[in-house]
């Protein structure tokens, strides 16, 4: 690690004196575009060591190739090098690094890292980093990364990252392996957490917050599990998650209860109703067996909302139910407890796994 640090903080002393002479040397600001003068082909080892020399800072290439790396005010082409590629001002075309490409201001660029890109003003085009991409203002095209995105204007594209993306707002689509963050999204967030103040669009993942979200509290019973609680949140209708607890009403020592997460989507139907359309999963505890052994509710539900005063509204839920279990009954004589008695299906499958399915009914409050 020692022999790969050494080179590249020479390179980067190497190119700040550059840079420092030709802002001594000029004492302007920086020019505009159109004022530099644009070499066809520039060929290095890292600068100033290269055919542009000291004049590195003063003019655009349209072909740059570097060893180790480059620095020049801008580019209107193509530009490789084996650890850095730094342009004073603008880019337009295309960046490859081994380690970091890095853009003062904006461009119309495409840029290719081992490990970061950075552009410091609006990027049209895309960044593709091995670690993470950073641009100052805007992006309007697409950011991949291996672990971050990160702009501090508006994304009007996509968003893709191992970890997490972050925008002041997107008008497009954010994807993370963990968590999406911004002001206002107007598309989607699909992540393992997404948050945003204001969404318009679904946000699609384990925890989803935002400002003008979905929250809604039930209480219902059900034919399996009589005792019902559940937390439904998402960052609007479209899409949200749902938690719940669910227990029996014990009887003869015998207690079955246990622990579901869904998903679902709600939509008006006539002026103050509403129709749910969701899939749950439980596993259940019972038989005083340990939580390890396949013991599950499968539900699909149709939940009918009826408001009744204010927040507070009745819910009928139609639901069809699959049971899938490979725990003994308490008396060993089969597998499966048997949770309902009017079961449409009932079969051992490979002698180990019951699979019993069911119609069934849910009722209850909505807060």
């Amino acid at each position: 690690m020692k022999s790969f640090i050494l080179p590249l903080l020479l390179a980067l002393f190497c190119t700040g004196q550059s840079m420092a002479q030709d802002s001594l040397s000029t004492n302007k600001p920086l020019d505009t575009e159109s004022h530099y003068p644009k070499r066809a082909i520039q060929i290095g080892f890292i600068t100033p060591l290269s055919t542009n020399g000291l004049e590195s800072g003063r003019v655009s290439n349209r072909l740059s190739i570097n060893m180790l790396g480059g620095y020049a005010a801008g580019l209107d082409g193509a530009e490789f090098s084996g650890l850095f590629s730094i342009e004073k001002d603008y880019a337009n075309g295309a960046q490859f690094a081994g380690i970091v490409n890095a853009v003062r201001n904006g461009g119309h660029v495409i840029q290719f890292a081992g490990i970061t890109n950075l552009l410091g003003g609006s990027l049209q085009g895309a960044q593709f980093g091995g670690i993470a991409n950073v641009v100052g203002k805007g992006v309007k095209g697409a950011q991949f990364a291996g672990i971050v995105n990160a702009a501090g204007g508006d994304v009007r594209g996509i968003q893709v990252a191992g970890i997490a993306n972050a925008a002041r707002s997107v008008t497009g689509s954010q994807i993370a392996g963990i968590v999406n963050v911004a002001q206002r999204v107007k598309g989607i967030q699909i992540g393992l957490i997404n948050v945003a103040q204001q969404i318009n669009g679904p946000q699609i993942g384990l925890i989803n917050v935002s400002a003008n979200g979905y929250r809604r509290f039930e209480v219902w019973g059900s034919d399996a599990l009589p005792v019902n609680i559940g937390l439904k949140m998402g960052g609007n209708r479209l899409f949200y998650n749902i938690f719940a607890l669910g227990s029996n009403l014990p009887a003869n020592g015998r207690t079955r209860w246990g622990y579901g997460y869904g998903i679902g989507t709600n939509h008006p139907m006539g002026k103050r109703s509403e129709i749910s359309i969701e899939a749950m999963s439980y596993q259940i505890h019972e038989e005083r067996r340990n939580w390890g052994q396949l013991n599950m509710l499968n539900q699909a539900r149709v939940s009918f909302i009826f408001p009744v005063y204010n927040r507070l509204a009745l819910t009928v839920t139609p639901t069809f139910n699959v049971q899938v279990s490979q725990l003994e009954t308490r008396d060993r004589s089969d597998i499966g407890t048997k949770w309902v008695s009017w079961n449409i299906y009932d079969q051992l499958v490979n002698n180990r796994t019951r699979v019993r399915m069911w119609p069934g009914l849910n009722v209850g409050v909505q807060f």
